[in-house]
Parts: structure tokens; sequence; C-alpha cells
């Protein structure tokens, strides 16, 4: 946030842009690995399937020749892309088999050095979302096996994002960063397949599919940095960030064609999901002029509730730490980071 030494600030704090001289481009990707346990009541264990994601992310900046002016453009993920998937016949299949959702920010970027001491930055966010969700459906009742219901939808939204970074000195630096919430309906089908023999008249075959959209409001974002340089080669950094996750309330999964001898039709998802903290403390040490090691420190309050918790949204606490370098070979950047976060243990 208050550390605006390469284009990825666009996606912390535009405003960092105007740090940066001549024309520079970033790219990377990160491979991200999710795994969840759940362990019932009589003792009986459950894991998710192993999954592997790999979120890219692209920065283009440059001052175009002006003295205090910065353009940028970035492409990355801003929520994440992953979920959790479970067995088709494990203890949680009645309440979520998949829970996947993928986000993809365009944003363009423009910063003025308003004074030495004083950048400002906007950009215009251009989201795109998409969502899985999948459970299986109990048909003991009616002496058939399960059935499974499933839904698929994307689409976009637009918001914007504003960034302040002061330097009273040159050893300190603070940064302001605000993002708004982005509204994003997702259009897609929803389906129940494998329906039991009895409903299959009501339903109109063995394969039930309709129109479905639900729509999801992405939250606020309000971040603070502080970055404090006590000697040129060490730089420690501090960030606190906002989460207005209350948006993701009660949404409604709407149907086109409701079915209401079979259950099929508008419902309310339960999220009830709170404001939540993060916070990310950092050091970064420079050991010469072209190779710097890191450190640091991240604690993730988790926006889900207990009264809410589920297999779909299997969310807590965390806790992260990571260690990393940068290597900087002539005009090229090269950096590299590992991280590893422990989520605490919940009951539901």
């Amino acid at each position: 946030m208050a550390v605006s030494d390469d284009p990825s600030a666009i996606a912390h704090n535009p405003a960092g842009l105007t740090s940066l001289k001549g024309t520079n481009v970033y790219n990377g990707i990160c491979a991200t690995i999710l795994s969840s346990k759940y362990t019932s009541p009589n003792g009986h264990l459950e894991e998710t399937v192993p999954q592997v994601f790999f979120p890219p992310n692209s920065f283009l900046t440059s001052d175009f020749g002006f003295d205090s002016v910065a353009f940028g453009l970035g492409i990355y993920s801003p929520f994440g892309i992953g979920g959790r998937k479970w067995s088709n016949s494990g203890l949680t299949r009645f309440a979520s088999t998949e829970n996947l959702i993928g986000t993809a920010m365009i944003n363009p970027t423009f910063a003025w050095r308003v004074l030495p001491q004083l950048s400002l930055g906007v950009g215009l966010d251009i989201l795109y979302s998409s969502n899985t969700m999948a459970t299986m459906v109990d048909q003991s009742p009616l002496a058939a096996g399960a059935g499974r219901l499933s839904f698929k939808g994307a689409g976009f939204g637009v918001g914007c994002n504003l960034g302040l970074l002061l330097f009273p000195g040159e050893k300190l630096s603070f940064a302001f960063a605000y993002r708004s919430a982005i509204r994003v309906n997702h259009e897609g089908s929803l389906a129940l397949e494998r329906i039991a023999p009895p409903l299959q008249p009501v339903l109109g075959g063995g394969v039930f599919r309709t129109d479905a959209n639900i729509a999801l409001t992405f939250p606020h974002k309000f971040s603070w940095g502080l970055a404090y340089r006590p000697i040129p080669e060490v730089t420690l950094a501090l960030d606190l960030e906002w989460f207005w996750w209350s948006s993701f309330k009660r949404p409604t999964l709407y149907l086109e064609n409701e079915i209401p001898a079979a259950q099929l039709t508008d419902s309310p998802i339960a999220f009830d999901w709170k404001n939540s903290l993060l916070l990310t403390a950092g050091v970064d040490y420079k050991i010469c002029d072209r190779f710097s090691l890191r450190g640091g420190y991240v604690f993730q309050q988790t926006p889900v509730p207990e009264r809410t918790l589920s297999p779909g949204n299997p969310d807590s606490d965390q806790h992260y730490l990571s260690l990393g370098f940068g290597f900087r070979p002539g005009k090229w950047v090269i950096d590299g980071f590992y991280a590893i976060g422990f989520f605490l243990n919940r009951k539901a």
C-alpha cells in the first residue's frame, strides 16, 4: 500500500504509480493449493478433493514522458479463484459437493503527483465473476438414489477505486485507498439430474433445466498503509484492510421456470456474512542493488459467521507466513515467494 516500487501498485493503491518512471510491465502467476477437512460428531472424517488454482496477474504502467502523471492497466483476481469440491458420496454431499468462484478484474488507472509529497490515484473496476454451486439431493424417501442439483452462472459488474500516497519525509510514507462495492448479476442455468421416477412426470423427465440468476455484491474495501525506512536498505510495511462483506446477506437464486410441486422455486441463500479485517506486515532487506530478501505475516479474519458456516464455505480465521526475494538483473525484475496458511478449526 505505502510501498510503490512496481506496477502491481494498481491492485493496491493507484496513487503509487507516480513513483515509477518510464514504461513498466509486471506479469506473474502463483499456485494456490486449498484443502479442507470435516469431522462429524461421531468421528468420521471427510476431506475435499485436491485442487490447485493458478490466478494470474498482469500490469502495465507508463508516464508517457510526463513528470507528474502516470497511467496504468491491471488485470488480476481481486477476490481469488478457488473453492471447495467434496465427494459426491461423502458425509457433506447433501450440504455441498462443489462451490467454486472465480474473479477477474480489468482496472485502468490514472495517478497525479499533486505535490512533491502527495500523489492521488483513481481507477475504473470492471469485474468478471463466475459461480458454480452443486449439491446432492436425498431421494431415499422416493426409493431412489441421490439426485444432483447444480447452478452455473457468470456476469460483469463495474465499480471504481481511489488512492492517496503521502511522503512527509524520506523515511515515512502513508497510504489510503478505497475500492467500491460491485454488484454482479450471475446469469446461467440450474439443473436437477438423476431425478427419481416418481418425480419425472412433474419435471418432464430424468433431467430438469431452467435459466436462473443470482446477484452478488462484492464488498467495499477501505485500506490504510504505513511504510518506514529506518535505513536505506530496510523497508518495514504495515497494511490494514477493512472488507464490507456484510454485502453478502441473503441473495436470492431466481428460477425462470419454477416447479413448486417439486420444491424448485426462487430460493434465498443465507450467507449473512460480516465485515472483516485483514492485517499485513512485511519487511524488505536490500542486500545489494540487485538482490532483496523479504518476509511477511498476514492475519485474515473470516467473514463467515458460525450460524451460516457450511461445507460450501468452510472458512475460518487465518494466519499466513511468507518468505520471498527480489532479483534485478539490469532492467528485468524477478520476484518469488512462498506462503503457508494456517486455518483455525471451527465447529458448526
